[in-house]
């Protein structure tokens, strides 16, 4: 099948992304099974952000074009499921990973980075394979439709605990760390603390809420022969 415009973007789109996150679970897996020597005291060990962070920022930002496909039709996706799953992506990578170094040496960056990762690899390819128009191996549709059964909650639970790590740190520079305190021109107020507290109280019902949306995306994917995709 002779690849369209909009397919050929789409599969380079969806082939670089898939590259691009195996790349970022290679440099995990690395760090993880030769963890460098701690630096010396005083200065912080973050070896999995420092092997990563450059791979991950980039893949993970550009997964915000994904709302602009579901946005202009060019993939049959709700745009609102796909605003809420980057976005919340992008506000961990960004104002508390990027923005708070203390936040980077905790525990939960690795299953953070493992959980999306390991979502995103089988993810990419299944769109990959659909935009070039073939049809999709049944072991990759079961692994786009599975992988998130240990992996969604395992990176849910890892932004929580990143979230809820950062709350100290944003207390200490309160008012000073994307916030805005009144009077001002505009007339408005924003604590960035007290925006983190709401994400975190949101995770109660938003994490059951998407969890069941991907479960019945599973059971129609999986209850069906596989088909040709172009996502």
């Amino acid at each position: 099948m002779a690849l369209t415009m909009a397919r050929g973007y789409l599969f380079v789109y969806n082939m670089a992304m898939c590259l691009g996150w195996a790349y970022v679970l290679g440099r995990l897996l690395v760090t993880v099974a030769n963890p460098p020597p701690p630096p010396d005291p005083g200065y912080p060990h973050t070896p999995v952000w420092d092997a990563v962070e450059a791979p991950l920022k980039l893949f993970q930002t550009g997964a915000a074009a994904e709302i602009l496909h579901a946005a202009t039709g060019l993939v049959r996706t709700p745009v609102g499921t796909t605003a809420l799953q980057v976005s919340s992506r992008l506000f961990l990578l960004w104002p508390i990973l990027a923005g708070l170094p203390p936040v980077r040496g905790r525990a939960a960056v690795g299953s953070l980075v493992a959980a999306w990762a390991a979502t995103e690899v089988p993810r990419y390819a299944f769109y990959a394979v659909g935009a070039a128009g073939a049809a999709v191996p049944r072991w990759l549709v079961w692994l786009r439709y599975s992988t998130f059964l240990p992996l969604y909650p395992l990176g849910a639970g890892s932004e929580v605990a990143l979230i809820v790590a950062a709350l100290p740190v944003v207390a200490r520079a309160r008012g000073a760390y994307l916030s805005l305190a009144m009077p001002n021109r505009w007339n408005v107020a924003f604590d960035f603390w007290v925006w983190c507290a709401f994400i975190i109280v949101m995770y109660v019902p938003g994490l059951p809420f998407m969890y069941t949306h991907m479960m019945r995306q599973r059971r129609k994917a999986l209850g069906a022969a596989p088909k040709t995709r172009a996502m």
